[in-house]
């Protein structure tokens, strides 16, 4: 890492994933602006903008067989397309607690 990389808190605090906080409703509208591989856990990860929010979302396997069954044939064919969400509560697997996740509404 650089050095001057650590002068400043930027970069360290909050992170750059899309939260539940992030969606203002189910009609708000992300676009997937491109993707990557999360190597470490295998999961294709979309790169997301909406209104001056630019975040990362990793599909999990719900969320993937939700793209996939709604006709995107790989992860690079999101990119373009306009993404809606809905809050759902979910359980953290480390916390063993309920918490607010995301799954995609729609994707066209």
């Amino acid at each position: 890492m650089d050095q001057k990389e650590l002068n400043s808190w930027g970069g360290f605090l909050g992170s750059n994933f899309l939260s539940a906080d992030d969606v203002k409703g189910e009609d708000h509208e992300f676009v997937c602006v491109s993707t990557e591989l999360d190597a470490e856990n295998h999961r294709p990860i979309l790169l997301l903008e909406s209104a001056g929010i630019k975040a990362k979302f990793s599909l999990n396997v719900t969320n993937a067989n939700f793209v996939k069954s709604a006709g995107i044939g790989s992860p690079n064919d999101a990119i373009g397309k306009k993404i809606t969400f809905k809050k759902v509560m979910v359980n953290n697997p480390q916390t063993h607690k309920e918490v607010e996740g995301l799954r995609i509404k729609s994707i066209n």
